[in-house]
């Protein structure tokens, strides 16, 4: 049966079955890195691997030291709520990294003018507890291997050849081990982790920040390199008038999403933060480094007329920061994440993903197909690169939609959604008129705040789910864990599905505080201790995808690539804070 892994193989192989199939072939992550064994502590032996824990490490030590930051998750600190990524997890025999996908990126082929793009191995950190499950942890790296021209530059024979991959499973897999081993070896890799995880309180969000690096191979060792199209932070006011002029310059190139922003203004690392995407300060770069720039309309005499995306001065800015790496990973993500990865194991159904790929992901998969169409056509592919956050033409629930800017003016929605300005930006999202089970109830505005804990929220009233009061469907608010709320009333059979709800079961407030800390399963603590309740809430596949900031999780009797929405946080994976015996 069909699962939300179906996507275009050419593409991104992300089915788990297949994906342990080409572990054994040679693409576990320490076959490439050339260590004696697969688990953390083995994987120390390699170099590569060595050097890359010594950067993390040294990361988390700086992190670690900011105020408000607990020492340790246990015993539980009231004065200290954020939770770091534990350092010791990347050199424990019980961790490992799982392949999670196999993602073709030709489309990376103009920051590689001298390669094909690349193909890039994806890999999720992984914890064997004694005794329970396998615990999936926030953290992805990306093994880059080079996609080599032919003679005389071209790519269209490297195009057709992953175009041809067979259609059965089994061969298809013998077909991708021979490939990848055919190709130059490893030339960099990169990582995107969580390195703070933080609750929830009545002006903040359940909040997450996220590491962002790559790395260059360099004398069988990994070295930090700069990462492309993110600019520092901390740029004077003479690079940011070297920017602006660069900026004019290459506005063309920036519009057909082509542009690559010169060494001098890069940045070696980057966070970026969660939930609400683009609203937060932290993730648009370029707009909060040129904002001066912005209002004194330094950008208002560049030819937006002749331009297909960017067309207009704040469009150019949010075009900007969505190729930034801390603004595309918070774009459409699921908690951060483009590939978390489906769970292998098909019969786990709590604290289980069922949806492994982005919303992003899946809709600018059409785009890149077309692309490498193009390519092994020996076409001219000309079509821009679509913004991260809305990379189809489809308006469906959940897509990012204009609100007057000329930039954004063609981001509708379908029949029977509106444009919701859910954080007072120049874009909003596509939802219901009519609010029922799962859906958005209070808008809210960011207001940037320095520190660990997070930005400042400040919300809206909540608003009127479907129904008249008192019978109305009530909204569960932010301070409860629900980015921008959730409509969402208590029902009697879980796994009932009606129309675009589904009754699911959801944890209760309070269950991290009760449960977290006990030497007992997290599934039979919330159980046994009524945290968790069943519930309506949206229900959710690779092609109904939730909104911002909700992952679609498996529930009891779902169809495989089906689940239900819930706030990603939700699901202990996607935290480095969780259950004692789990961690």
């Amino acid at each position: 049966m069909p699962t939300a892994s179906a996507h275009e193989p050419s593409l991104l192989l992300s089915e788990p079955s297949e994906l342990i199939l080409l572990e054994q072939q040679g693409l576990s992550f320490g076959q490439q890195l050339g260590a004696p064994a697969e688990d953390a502590q083995s994987l120390l032996a390699s170099p590569r691997y060595a050097s890359f824990v010594s950067v993390i490490e040294r990361d988390l030590a700086e992190l670690s030291s900011r105020d408000g930051i607990a020492l340790s998750q246990f015993p539980l600190d009231p004065q200290r709520l954020n939770y770091v990524f534990d350092a010791r997890w990347l050199r424990s025999p019980r961790a490992r990294f799982q392949l999670v996908g196999v993602v073709n990126r030709l489309d990376m082929r103009f920051a590689t003018p001298k390669e094909c793009g690349q193909l890039r191995l994806i890999y999720r950190l992984s914890l064997q507890p004694e005794g329970r499950p396998v615990v999936r942890l926030p953290m992805t790296v990306n093994v880059i291997r080079p996609l080599p021209m032919a003679p005389g530059g071209s790519c269209r024979a490297m195009a057709q050849q992953w175009r041809a991959l067979p259609s059965t499973a089994s061969e298809r897999v013998a077909a991708v081990g021979r490939r990848v081993a055919r190709l130059p070896p490893m030339s960099g890799l990169e990582t995107n982790f969580q390195n703070l995880h933080g609750p929830g309180t009545p002006d903040a969000d359940d909040h997450a920040e996220y590491v962002l690096r790559s790395f260059e191979v360099r004398r069988e060792r990994l070295v930090p390199r700069l990462l492309l199209n993110t600019p520092r932070a901390d740029l004077d006011a003479a690079e940011r008038k070297a920017l602006v002029g660069w900026i004019a310059k290459n506005f063309m190139d920036i519009d057909a999403g082509r542009s690559v922003l010169p060494d001098r203004f890069l940045a070696t690392r980057a966070i970026s933060v969660s939930p609400r995407g683009l609203s937060r300060p932290a993730n648009r770069v370029f707009s909060s480094l040129l904002a001066s720039e912005l209002d004194s309309r330094v950008f208002a005499e560049l030819p937006y007329a002749k331009a297909k995306m960017a067309r207009s001065p704040r469009g150019l800015l949010r075009r900007l920061d969505g190729f930034t790496c801390t603004g595309c990973h918070q774009s459409r993500a699921v908690a951060g994440f483009h590939l978390p990865g489906e769970e292998r194991d098909p019969d786990q159904t709590f604290n289980a993903l069922a949806v492994g790929v982005s919303p992003h992901l899946h809709e600018e998969l059409g785009w890149r197909g077309r692309m490498l169409a193009s390519i092994a056509e020996g076409a001219t592919f000309v079509e821009p690169r679509p913004f991260p956050e809305r990379p189809t033409a489809s308006g469906l629930y959940g897509s990012h939609c204009g609100l007057g800017d000329p930039s954004f003016a063609d981001w509708t929605c379908q029949a029977g959604l509106e444009c919701r300005d859910s954080h007072h930006d120049e874009v909003g999202f596509c939802a219901p008129v009519l609010r029922s089970s799962g859906d958005a109830c209070e808008n809210a505005r960011v207001v940037a705040r320095p520190g660990a804990s997070g930005d400042q929220l400040v919300a809206d009233p909540p608003e009127v789910c479907q129904g008249e009061p008192p019978d109305s469907i009530p909204c569960i608010t932010n301070r409860y864990g629900f980015p921008l709320g959730s409509c969402s009333v208590a029902c009697a059979r879980p796994g009932t599905r009606s129309g675009s709800s589904v009754c699911a079961m959801m944890l209760v407030s309070g269950y991290e505080q009760v449960c977290f800390p006990l030497e007992e399963p997290i599934e039979d603590c919330v159980r046994k201790r009524g945290l968790v309740a069943a519930m309506t809430t949206r229900a959710c596949s690779v092609d109904e995808p939730c909104r911002d900031d909700y992952g679609c999780g498996r529930y009891p009797g779902s169809a495989p690539g089906t689940g239900a929405c819930v706030p990603p946080y939700f699901l202990f994976d996607f935290r480095v804070d969780g259950p004692r015996l789990d961690r």
